[in-house]
């Protein structure tokens, strides 16, 4: 696992690209994609906004704190989530953005950040293409119908996450890294990436493997919901990130693709049997995310 399973999108049909997936999320949860179709300028562009946003004052990024707002969009600092409960708080920066027809973000100045929100949307529009093109080669790696989860999706509860790494001091609180160990919340997440690495994936025998980074392509790995919803066929697996070894900043675009709010997820039939009951009772993806960022925030 030093490389991710490669993928790519525009090679075989999707019928052929489902076996293949199917086994990733099986084995390892983890995949990485090419030929997803994203135009480079598209992710230049949100790239550039996270680094013009990151790069101000911590007085003029805390204008668009998270914790100023009601639907816990916007900035977060160092320190204000540990994703590993009960560990020190991450040494990461971010910014939440999501989708602005369920309810407004927070947009930094125009004036003061020319582009950010079209270069943001224009890159979260292309990952909901991408990811509503893997919910259906999901469906043909469970042998269902392609459009078995559009009803799920209508409305999704999407996430883009601009994150920010810091090097990693050597005064740093023992057990704190950039990213604490922790499993993604909803169905799937894109994750772009710049080339400092830190990414570390938990292998079946819990043995911790750094995942290189692979120009061009996007990670992609199964969230909660989709365990449960698979009953435990593929996993949602352990991730962290600790950026102790490049010693620069870390640069990555986490976007969370979960489902509508209030979809009812129960283990599907294709996936329980007699010898493999229901694992899982009922949940909505919005119980499942309120839940989750109540556990991790830590910092008022």
């Amino acid at each position: 696992m030093s490389a991710l399973p490669l993928i790519d999108l525009a090679a075989g049909s999707d019928a052929t690209l489902a076996r293949v997936v199917d086994r990733a999320l099986t084995e390892a949860g983890f995949f990485a994609i090419a030929g997803h179709g994203v135009p480079a300028a598209v992710s230049d562009a949100a790239f550039d906004a996270a680094h013009r946003f990151f790069a101000l004052p911590e007085a003029a990024k805390v204008r668009w704190h998270i914790n100023g707002w009601p639907l816990k969009r916007g900035f977060d600092p160092i320190g204000w989530q540990s994703l590993d409960v009960g560990a020190p708080p991450d040494l990461k920066e971010s910014f939440y953005l999501g989708v602005e027809a369920i309810g407004p973000n927070q947009w930094p100045d125009e004036a003061l950040l020319p582009g950010f929100r079209s270069g943001c949307e224009a890159y979260a529009g292309q990952m909901d293409r991408v990811a509503r093109r893997l919910m259906g080669v999901f469906a043909l790696a469970l042998d269902l119908p392609p459009g078995h989860f559009d009803g799920f999706m209508q409305q999704p509860t999407c996430t883009t996450r601009l994150l920010h790494y810091p090097p990693q001091p050597a005064a740093a609180a023992p057990g704190q890294i950039g990213c604490g160990a922790h499993t993604d919340w909803g169905a799937l997440t894109l994750l772009a990436q710049d080339d400092a690495g830190g990414l570390q994936v938990q292998a079946l025998d819990g043995d911790w493997i750094d995942v290189e980074p692979m120009p061009g392509t996007l990670v992609v790995n199964a969230g909660d919901l989709l365990q449960r919803w698979t009953n435990d066929r593929w996993r949602s697996t352990p991730h962290r990130v600790i950026n102790r070894l490049s010693g620069r900043d870390r640069w990555s675009i986490a976007y969370f693709f979960d489902l509508d709010a209030d979809a009812v997820i129960v283990p599907l039939e294709a996936c329980t049997s007699a010898a493999h009951p229901p694992r899982y009772g009922p949940i909505t993806p919005g119980e499942h995310l309120a839940e989750m960022y109540r556990r991790t925030t830590v910092a008022a």
